[in-house]
């Protein structure tokens, strides 16, 4: 069902312990995304941790930056780079496989969307249909990730939670995210084992 971590601006980052606890309940590739220069910044496709704790640490992430990070478990379009997360907001199916990219607003998916569920969809996940066919006609402008009627609307059409990030760095949830010290998750399965951390 994946899990989606929000460190917003202002916030630390979350552990290398609780990166690699993520990943291994979720192990089906990563991403993360962020805002710099007033873009959002996609880097995904990540499938074994070490790749994408190495992507991270040259990043060089601080409290200063807004990050979303993303770990997935494949329910539609199997287990493959393209259909990790975090997407651009986009109509067009084929910029949902970019693994790196730039965009005005990016996303990521927790749960199981029922209105873009097909199973014999091999290509491009429920997340990925539902952004193109649906969220991207209804954000349309930064305002309205601050629009409460506009993000209970894509609650309500996708019956899960999202992280909705734009060029300055806002993010907006949908969904009951859990508060710890400041980094939102979108479920539990951050809580960390006993990781030896170098």
């Amino acid at each position: 069902m994946c899990i989606i971590c929000v460190s917003p601006k202002k916030v630390r980052q979350p552990s290398l312990a609780t990166i690699k606890t993520m990943f291994l309940r979720n192990p089906h590739g990563a991403g993360y995304m962020f805002a710099r220069d007033g873009k959002v910044h996609i880097s995904k496709g990540y499938m074994d941790v070490e790749s994408f704790i190495e992507a991270l640490r040259r990043e060089h992430f601080t409290a200063k930056d807004s990050v979303v990070y993303h770990f997935r478990i494949s329910t539609q379009a199997g287990v493959n780079p393209a259909m990790t997360h975090p997407f651009p907001l986009s109509n067009k199916l084929a910029h949902m496989k970019a693994l790196d990219v730039e965009c005005r607003c990016g996303v990521a998916h927790n749960g199981i969307i029922r209105l873009t569920t097909d199973p014999t969809n091999k290509e491009y996940s429920d997340t990925a249909l539902f952004i193109a066919d649906y969220l991207s006609e209804i954000i349309r402008c930064s305002e309205d990730l601050k629009d409460d009627g506009v993000l209970k609307l894509v609650h309500r059409l996708a019956g899960s939670k999202l992280a909705i990030m734009d060029a300055s760095g806002y993010v907006a949830t949908v969904g009951s995210f859990i508060n710890e010290k400041g980094l939102l998750f979108s479920n539990e399965s951050y809580q960390t084992f006993n990781w030896r951390v170098r």
